[in-house]
C-alpha cells in the first residue's frame, strides 16, 4: 500500500490520480456503503463518501440560505456526493468527468446531470473546451443556489474570474453562490506548503498547479466584486487554522447584488 502512495507522488496527474483513488478505495474496503462510487474511477478526495456529501449540504443549509424547492447548479459535481442529499431539489450538476457523470446519472436518474469537456491541467488534460469558454447549463436568472465545492482550488486563476462572471448569470436576483478555496491571507501560516505561482495565486507543485491552488483573498474579493456579485460571508477552513466551521477549505458566499 505504501508503494502506491509512493508511485502516486510521482506519477503524471491522471495516474497520479487513479492510483491516489485505489489507495484510498483500499482504505475503504472495511466501511464502503453498497454503491459508493470508487475513487480509482474519478478521484476527487478522501473521506467518507455519504458523509462529506452530508456535510457539504449542510453547509449550504447554514450558510448559504438554502430553502426547500430551491433550483440548483453543481459546478464540478463529480460523483454526486451532494446530489444525493438533494434529490427533492430542481437540480442540474455538471462535471468534466465523464465516467463520473455516467456514474450520477445512473444512481440518481431523476436529477439532470451534464458533462462538459473542460480542459483541466489535473483532470483532464485532453479537454476540448477550455475553462474560461464554459457556459454553465443554465439559463440567464434561473438557479436560487449554486455551488462549487473544491473546484477553484484546480483552477487558475482568469478561468475562477469566468466562474463568477457565470455565476452570476444563472442566478435570480439575490441568488447565493457558495464555494471553497485556499484563500491565504498576507503572512497567514497555513497546513500546505504553497509557493508562489503569479500576481495572484500560489501552488503545491509547480509542474501541475491545478493540482491544488491558492488565490489571494484580496483578488478573489476584488474578483467578486468585478463579476457583479457581493460578498455574504466567508468562513475559514482549518487548512489554515484558526478555523471558524468544520470544512477544510475556506467558504465563501456571495450572492447576486
Amino acid at each position: 500500500m505504501s508503494t502506491i502512495r509512493a508511485l502516486a507522488s510521482y506519477a503524471p496527474p491522471p495516474l497520479r490520480r487513479a492510483l491516489s483513488g485505489l489507495w484510498l478505495d483500499i482504505k475503504s474496503l472495511p466501511t464502503r456503503r453498497p454503491g459508493d462510487p470508487w475513487s480509482v474511477i474519478h478521484n476527487v478526495g478522501n473521506g467518507d463518501h455519504h458523509a462529506i456529501g452530508l456535510q457539504a449540504v449542510g453547509w449550504l443549509r447554514t450558510y448559504g440560505g438554502l430553502r426547500p424547492g430551491d433550483a440548483l447548479l453543481d459546478i464540478g459535481c463529480g460523483t454526486g456526493r451532494m446530489a444525493a442529499h438533494l434529490t427533492d431539489h430542481p437540480y442540474t450538476g455538471f462535471d468534466l468527468s465523464k465516467a463520473a457523470i455516467g456514474m450520477c446519472r445512473r444512481r440518481y436518474p431523476q436529477l439532470n446531470f451534464v458533462h462538459l469537456d473542460i480542459w483541466n491541467g489535473d483532470y483532464n488534460r485532453s479537454g476540448t473546451l477550455a475553462e474560461d469558454a464554459v457556459v454553465f447549463p443554465a439559463a440567464d436568472g434561473a438557479i436560487d443556489v449554486a455551488f462549487a465545492m473544491s473546484v477553484f482550488t484546480h483552477m487558475r486563476f482568469g478561468p475562477v474570474r469566468h466562474y463568477l462572471e457565470e455565476a452570476r448569470r444563472v442566478l435570480k436576483p439575490g441568488g447565493r453562490f457558495a464555494f471553497t478555496a485556499f484563500s491565504p491571507r498576507p503572512a497567514e501560516a497555513a497546513q500546505f506548503d504553497f509557493q508562489p505561482y503569479d500576481a495572484t495565486s500560489s501552488v503545491v507543485d509547480p509542474r501541475s498547479p491545478e493540482r491544488a491552488i491558492a488565490h489571494d483573498a484580496a483578488a478573489l474579493t476584488q474578483a467578486i466584486g468585478a463579476a457583479g456579485l457581493e460578498v455574504v460571508s466567508f468562513h475559514r477552513g482549518n487548512w489554515a487554522p484558526p478555523s471558524d466551521y468544520d470544512g477544510g477549505q475556506d467558504l465563501w458566499v456571495v450572492s447576486k447584488a
